[in-house]
């Protein structure tokens, strides 16, 4: 589950919880990666064509917002393939956001014309996402970072070579990269508690100037 730690000791704590329902000799490693506060979106691709974006809503079912999705930049329509075979089917997860600067030319603008004001990144994604008209969409400037892989289906014919999937979840960041998604850069990792902790205190050093 998803759980928020606010201290090195609630960090060691959750290992110990963790490390309670491993077995004694476990071997475990961590990854490390920051999480975009903007509008969680799952892609759906068919032989590599993507084919529909939607909302997250309540985890089975969300809105439908392929159109306005194909207007980020940052999301191909088509998947490269970079030294890697093309899956049949994909669901790739991600965060489609709104950087800072492009907030603020958009309240500026918003004031002037008398039209509603966001309070943040999050919900101006939203409110983007969920426009009627695509091209108000494309006018916010939204970006994308894919960072997990619900499904992957490879449809091969009998006998074929079985196609190395993405394990991992740092195997699945590299897999996506090479799919041409964009992966935010701020990752790592980790052998133990303590790299965790050097990731998070470099990171605490860039969050203020971060784009995001």
């Amino acid at each position: 589950s998803l759980n928020d730690v606010f201290s090195e000791e609630e960090l060691y704590d959750w290992e110990r919880r963790t490390k309670k329902l491993l077995s004694q000799n476990s071997k475990v490693d961590y990854f490390c990666e920051i999480k975009f506060d903007g509008l969680a979106v799952s892609l759906i691709y068919k032989k590599g064509k993507f084919i529909r974006g939607a909302t997250r809503g309540d985890g089975f079912t969300g809105e439908d917002i392929t159109q306005n999705l194909r207007t980020i930049k940052s999301i191909p329509l088509f998947l490269s393939g970079k030294d890697i075979d093309i899956p049949d089917y994909i669901e790739i997860r991600g965060e489609a956001v709104m950087s800072k600067k492009t907030l603020l030319k958009l309240n500026l603008r918003n004031e002037k014309e008398g039209k509603q004001v966001f309070a943040n990144t999050r919900n101006a994604t939203a409110g983007s996402l969920r426009q009627l008209d695509p091209k108000l969409s494309a006018e916010r400037e939204l970006d994308f970072f894919a960072y997990d892989i619900a499904d992957l289906v490879f449809g091969l014919p009998s006998g074929s070579p079985t196609i190395s999937e993405p394990k991992t979840h740092s195997e699945k960041h590299v897999y996506l990269q090479k799919l041409g998604f964009q992966v935010n850069k701020n990752e790592a990792l980790c052998k133990n508690l303590k790299e965790i902790l050097v990731f998070i205190k470099k990171f605490e050093k860039i969050r203020p100037n971060f784009p995001y």
